[in-house]
């Protein structure tokens, strides 16, 4: 069984949350390309508890724009993910999760989907190449920045929303979500999960 990491980072990170895992600092400045081409298929599921933490331990309140969230209740979340790459071009990227309070109301449901981008910049570096699969040297780490929109109960939401995945040591995924675009809905939470299978590409 390999475990699946999503995080959803805000500069100002006021929240915490309960989860089935492994957790990584990932250093951008050690990403580079990677030298032999990776294409595989994975997909698992997706498993979190989003809550705030006690407010007495922080000066600040987090605000959260968001009328759907409610600060004061945990969130747990349960879907399904998956992730194409073909030649360190991720070629496929999509979730779909519930999200839900603990005592059960305020159900609703979230799809991420990802963005491919056919033509940017030959200046640029690979860091800022979307959907490039990146390595880095450090912990065996594999990364890609992306765009992608989210729809709630099949509409969408928030449109053009950049992630950074990271896969690491063969074992973790985390997706790190800009959730200011989001108006903070996810809690400035990480979003953990399972990889349930990984199929290599032989060509």
């Amino acid at each position: 069984m390999i475990c699946l990491q999503f995080l959803i980072f805000d500069d100002n990170n006021n929240f915490d949350s309960i989860v089935y895992g492994q957790t990584s600092v990932i250093d951008p400045a050690s990403l580079m390309d990677e030298s032999a081409n990776s294409s595989f298929n994975a997909e698992g599921t997706i498993n979190t508890i989003l809550f705030l933490q006690d407010a007495s331990s922080n000066n600040t309140q987090p605000i959260v724009k968001d009328i759907n969230t409610n600060l004061s209740s945990k969130y747990l979340l349960g879907g399904k993910w998956r992730v194409d790459v073909l030649n360190n071009n991720v070629t496929y990227f999509k979730s779909n999760f519930t999200m839900i309070e603990a005592d059960g109301s305020d159900i609703h449901f979230h799809t991420i989907v990802y963005k491919p981008i056919s033509n940017q910049p030959v200046d640029q570096g690979p860091q800022d190449r979307l959907g490039i699969l990146l390595k880095n040297n450090s912990n065996n780490t594999q990364v890609f920045n992306c765009n992608v929109d989210i729809y709630t109960n099949g509409v969408l939401e928030w449109k053009d929303v950049p992630i950074t995945v990271s896969l690491i040591n063969e074992k973790v995924i985390v997706m790190d979500i800009k959730d200011k675009k989001t108006l903070e809905h996810f809690l400035k939470n990480p979003i953990y999960g399972l990889i349930n299978s990984i199929d290599l590409i032989h060509e």
